[in-house]
């Protein structure tokens, strides 16, 4: 009968030892897998700073004064926008929509929101745009439709109405969000066996099944 290598130690039982070093190299594992992800998220380019993304062009132009309706508008921004994050309504004076349909991503820092505008007036564009590196930019602004003047100014109330309207809409989860829920029930599950496999009463606990007889 051959020995067993671990005097004092029940066979078919992992010692505590062994137990604390694969938790460890569990966690270093999940640690380095959140470090590579956020290093590759921070070295997107133009995503390396919050206040990088915002409203670059805009056609139809902000406060402009048109004298034919657009068919769409166009919003270009410093930074690559996530789509699937991002959500851009327009509205006419009364406060109805005028979207045509769901808004296209035309680039990969620009969004074209397709519109139907039947009447003169003033019309609100409201936007809400995410960005790589989580950041987000909600604003509003105007343009009117052959009226011959720029469009008047929104009251605060209004304004607020209309960022709320884009920024409560449902979202996705990210990927970046959605690794980090896996690693995170990964750290817990070895917790959770690390208290489960602790010794008691001095003696390591066997994962061997054992007959009760």
């Amino acid at each position: 009968m051959r020995p067993d290598p671990r005097p004092g130690v029940p066979a078919g039982t992992f010692g505590l030892t062994g137990i604390v070093a694969a938790a460890a190299v569990v966690a270093v594992a999940a640690v380095a897998g959140v470090a590579v992800v956020a290093a590759v998220l921070l070295a997107t380019p133009g995503s390396a700073r919050a206040d990088d993304g915002r409203l670059l062009l805009a056609d139809p132009p902000v406060d402009a004064a048109l004298s034919v309706a657009p068919t769409g508008v166009t919003l270009s921004f410093t930074d690559t926008v996530q789509p699937e994050l991002s959500h851009v309504e327009v509205f006419d004076g009364a406060g109805d929509e005028v979207t045509d349909g769901d808004y296209r991503q035309v680039a990969p820092d620009r969004v074209h929101q397709p519109v139907q505008i039947g009447a003169d007036g003033d019309y609100t564009v409201a936007y809400h745009v995410t960005f790589p590196d989580g950041s987000d930019v909600t604003d509003v602004y105007r343009f009117s439709v052959g009226t011959g003047v720029p469009p008047a100014a929104l009251d605060a109330a209004t304004r607020e109405a209309r960022t709320d309207a884009v920024s409560e809409h449902a979202h996705e989860i990210d990927g970046f969000s959605a690794t980090l829920l896996v690693i995170d029930g990964l750290v817990l599950f070895v917790v959770i066996a690390l208290l489960w496999l602790r010794p008691r009463d001095g003696r390591p606990t066997s994962l061997r099944y054992r007959d009760p007889d």
